[in-house]
């Protein structure tokens, strides 16, 4: 019996099918996560903290939960075997090291904004990813929403400043017999 799962993780699968084919740089003041490092309109995206710092703009995709409601855990019986219907959540954080210069991802297009600016915008356009994925046909998601989650704290130890913005993505995807 061949069970259906997730090719990958969320957040990878997020990345890949959603991030990456639906990104519109013009929302993002010029930032493309499909650039290369060195073009000038790069930002990192990753699931991981390990690089946090290295290179700003960024973007973090984490997984903070996923539930499949039930007592069992199963929604379902099939003649197969049992079912799942989950959702889950993902912390999508973006930073921007303050600067005095501004940030713009393709200067021909777009003036810089400041770091506090540009990391509201790097969010609003996950945030219109999501709304191109709700129901999904190109990904392994049944569906995608999202909303800002609470004000993540600017890290003000930091030289210079760090500025955060986060959103809350939530998934949901069927484990089939």
């Amino acid at each position: 019996m061949t069970k259906k799962r997730l090719s990958d993780s969320a957040e990878q699968i997020f990345i890949d099918q959603a991030l990456l084919p639906d990104w519109d740089p013009a929302g993002a003041v010029g930032y493309d996560v499909d650039a290369n490092p060195g073009e000038e309109g790069f930002v990192a995206i990753g699931e991981s903290l390990e690089d946090v710092g290295e290179t700003y703009p960024s973007l973090t995709v984490q997984r903070t939960n996923e539930t499949a409601p039930g007592g069992t855990g199963y929604n379902f019986i099939t003649a197969e075997g049992p079912g799942q219907d989950r959702s889950g959540q993902l912390l999508v954080t973006a930073r921007a090291e303050a600067d005095d210069d501004g940030y713009t991802g393709d200067a021909s297009q777009h003036d810089p904004v400041d770091a506090e600016d540009l990391v509201d915008e790097l969010i609003n356009e996950v945030e219109d990813v999501c709304l191109e994925n709700a129901t999904p046909m190109d990904t392994e998601f049944n569906s995608l929403g999202s909303y800002r989650g609470a004000d993540a704290p600017n890290d003000y130890d930091a030289t210079p400043t760090v500025f955060l913005e986060q959103c809350v993505v939530l998934y949901s995807w069927s484990r089939l017999p």
